[in-house]
């Protein structure tokens, strides 16, 4: 049957073989993947949160305090303080043994000066 194939369909007849051996290929290789095994770590940041927070699965707490760190009023770092309740996007995250949850989390509240130290001289 191949050998009555036309000249100008035998090019056409040669790439569909050639995809189905790729297909063919892709299967095997997706077969012989290991679901269990662990992907490698990620570690939460401000840009993770936000994207959460933009999803449009979001919760109704993860979006109030996106519109608060907007606003400037507090940061994404402080999530678990300033936020009330805390959104379940965070126990999610930090309940997930792939995800590392920053270790510097919160931040403290103290304030940096606006001026220089300065000494007073005698």
């Amino acid at each position: 049957m191949i050998e009555s194939l036309p000249p100008h369909a035998r090019a056409a007849y040669d790439r569909l073989m050639a995809s189905c051996d790729e297909l063919e290929a892709a299967r095997t290789r997706a077969l012989n993947t290991d679901l269990t095994a662990r992907a490698g770590s990620r570690r939460v940041t401000a840009e993770l949160l936000a994207r959460l927070a933009s999803s449009p699965q979001a919760s109704s707490d993860l979006i109030h305090y996106a519109t608060r760190v907007a606003s400037g009023e507090c940061s994404w770092e402080r999530i678990e303080v300033d936020a009330e309740p805390v959104p379940r996007e965070v126990e999610e995250l930090k309940a997930d043994s792939q995800i590392m949850w920053p270790s510097e989390w919160p931040t403290s509240t103290t304030e940096v000066p606006s001026q220089p130290y300065r000494i007073p001289w005698e």
